[in-house]
């Protein structure tokens, strides 16, 4: 070939790709999110079975919407028309965070605007609520990062746990407070539902607030992937909180610790908001014995699963209805 028509071959190329360039379709702009739910598992599907932590958000928001899969995600994500996303994470610190990343790193969509609101199960101490109770919670809390010891093998019997300087920045983490004052001021006076056999079982302990009717709180959230059972591990909680100075322990549960880590982590922990309703107490009630406790029908599970989704979609319907003033950042509460 001489180099005039080498030259010529060459240019045609050029021209060519140039032309496929400019007839390709432009990249779709990445899918702004304004609320993103995450639930940590579903009992079957998420319609028309029993309701596990997913199945009424996906009711209310998700039956037409369109589901994206995502690489390294536990489940598909549920984008609808209106902004609001929503996910099943999976079970415990490694699996939920592992969900969140992958699902913050798609570059289909956007969160830089998003809300991160946790709908999920969770137990209680007597002493600080009962059955169908939802707290919004205000710090998170690890039970596992430390130093821990059996009872047989402590000299003093009182204390079990011990913190380490290297996990404090994980093991305590303060959330945005002007965000759960404002949620809270949303539902305030919210109703919500109880049943029979909540009351009845309720009846077993002796504590005040053990015996009240379900209401919303606000409290440490308390994770620990041992799903822990009994006074002793309550007491120990309690003591855990005291010795990262946060609030006394509300709600125990398996993943919150792990969603502000990595939100944090990606700049998004001011928009993080934990709604955790009450589905069992964590340990036992006077002559029933731990096993007993963990295997009882306390009649929680399907008040709670109805009153955590009641008061999580309240305060996402606010946020969507006053999208304006919740865009740049939580509003000031006046």
């Amino acid at each position: 070939m001489s180099r005039f028509k080498f030259r010529s071959a060459v240019l045609v190329l050029l021209l060519l790709a140039f032309w496929a360039a400019l007839c390709a379709p432009a990249s779709a702009d990445p899918i702004p999110v304004k609320a993103l739910v995450l639930a940590m598992f579903e009992i079957g599907e998420n319609f028309g079975d029993t309701a596990g932590e997913f199945q009424h958000w996906y009711v209310e928001y998700f039956v037409d919407a369109d589901s994206y899969d995502v690489q390294g995600a536990y489940s598909p994500l549920f984008v609808n028309k209106d902004g609001v996303a929503g996910t099943v994470t999976g079970m415990g610190k490694a699996r939920s965070a592992a969900t969140l990343m992958a699902i913050l790193k798609d570059p289909r969509f956007d969160f830089s605007k998003t809300y991160f609101v946790v709908s999920g199960c969770s137990g209680v101490s007597p002493e600080r609520g009962t059955l169908g109770d939802v707290f919004i919670c205000d710090w998170v809390v690890d039970y596992d990062l430390g130093h821990s010891w059996k009872e047989s093998d402590a000299e003093d019997k009182s204390r079990l746990f011990m913190l380490n300087d290297g996990f404090a920045d994980n093991g305590s983490i303060q959330l945005n407070g002007d965000l759960a004052k404002w949620a809270l001021s949303i539902v305030k006076g919210i109703g919500l539902e109880d049943s029979p056999g909540a009351v009845e079982y309720r009846k077993l302990y002796s504590e005040e607030a053990a015996n009240s009717k379900p209401s919303v709180r606000t409290g440490t959230s308390m994770t620990g992937d041992n799903y822990w059972h009994g006074k002793g591990s309550s007491m120990q909680a309690f003591a855990i909180c005291e010795a990262y100075g946060a609030p006394p322990y509300g709600v125990t549960q398996m993943e919150d610790n792990a969603f502000a880590i990595v939100l944090r982590s990606m700049g998004y922990l001011d928009r993080y908001l934990v709604v955790r309703d009450v589905v069992n107490f964590d340990q036992p009630h006077p002559g029933q014995t731990v096993i007993e406790s963990l295997n009882a029908t306390s009649d929680g599970f399907a008040i709670g699963m109805i009153n955590g989704h009641r008061v999580g979609s309240a305060i996402v319907r606010h946020i969507l209805a006053n999208w304006p003033e919740w865009e740049s950042g939580v509003p000031e509460l006046k």
